[in-house]
């Protein structure tokens, strides 16, 4: 059976880490992935060392920073990419203090700085794709070194293509990127790829054969097929998708869930066959 862990985005009605974390500890949650979405703390370290019988993985925007921003590691913008790939080195160093393996992050936008507080494109240039994706190779060949340094896999999630600004949405994008580097994973996003196959016009099966041979985790949540609702999967379409994926990682990384929503959901991804 693949391990099974929660995001900590999952749990509604709080923001704060280490009210998440008990709550999970007091039901005999243990696999927890760090995710955005969470009030900024001085000490997110200190935070996961009361938890040490927890097992972590790192997701994107943890910790998050003081001076909250949308990542854009293919930015034109020096400092906006700069500030972006310090912020994910930052969660590759907390990987290793707390004995986490893999660190998953979101590609960069096809604009000059970054998207807006809910990745619209209002006020944002558009650049071309081959400017940001020569961008976004620079900074992942400095993420991957750092990293491999450091003893630390990471992998790169796939987008809903919300709008023109999204790229490594399409099943083409993975196989130019890993012709570049074959050493970063993929965190596969069922949910995601559900939207970006209608709006892109690719089947889904397409894009897992492209993929299938770098992926390290997957998301599963639910949604209509057009907007990124991070619904609970249980009895949705994608649940199935599970049973034919190879990989020993999947997160349940539904949104605003009660407890007894999560134990639902939990226990379903459980019965998933190795």
């Amino acid at each position: 059976m693949p391990d099974i862990f929660i995001s900590t985005s999952c749990l509604g009605g709080t923001r704060d880490l280490r009210e998440i974390l008990e709550i999970y500890r007091v039901n005999g949650i243990r696999n927890v992935e760090l995710s955005g979405g969470l009030d900024c703390m001085d000490d997110a370290g200190g935070v996961l060392d009361d938890y040490r019988n927890f097992d972590f993985l790192i997701h994107n925007y943890f910790p998050p920073a003081k001076e909250p921003f949308i990542l854009n590691l293919a930015a034109q913008d020096h400092e906006i990419r700069e500030k972006s790939v310090a912020l994910c080195k930052r969660s590759i160093n907390l990987c290793r203090r707390i004995g986490c393996k893999i660190y998953t992050f979101h590609p960069g936008f096809r604009v000059e700085r970054t998207l807006g507080p809910n990745f619209d494109m209002v006020g944002s240039k558009l650049v071309s794709y081959d400017l940001a994706f020569s961008n976004f190779m620079k900074s992942i060949e400095d993420m991957s070194a750092y990293a491999k340094g450091r003893g630390i896999k990471i992998a790169v999630e796939n987008l809903e293509h919300r709008n023109e600004a999204y790229m490594m949405t399409r099943p083409h994008e993975f196989a130019n990127f890993h012709e570049i580097f074959p050493e970063v994973g993929v965190l596969l996003d069922l949910g995601h790829l559900k939207i970006a196959s209608k709006r892109c016009g690719f089947e889904v099966d397409e894009f897992i054969r492209a993929i299938q041979d770098n992926i390290v985790e997957i998301h599963i949540h639910e949604n209509d097929g057009e907007w990124d609702l991070h619904k609970e999967p249980l009895a949705g379409s994608l649940m199935e998708y599970l049973r034919t994926i190879d990989c020993n990682i999947i997160v349940l990384e539904s949104r605003n869930l009660n407890l007894n929503g999560i134990i639902l959901n939990l226990d379903a991804l459980k019965q998933i066959p190795a």
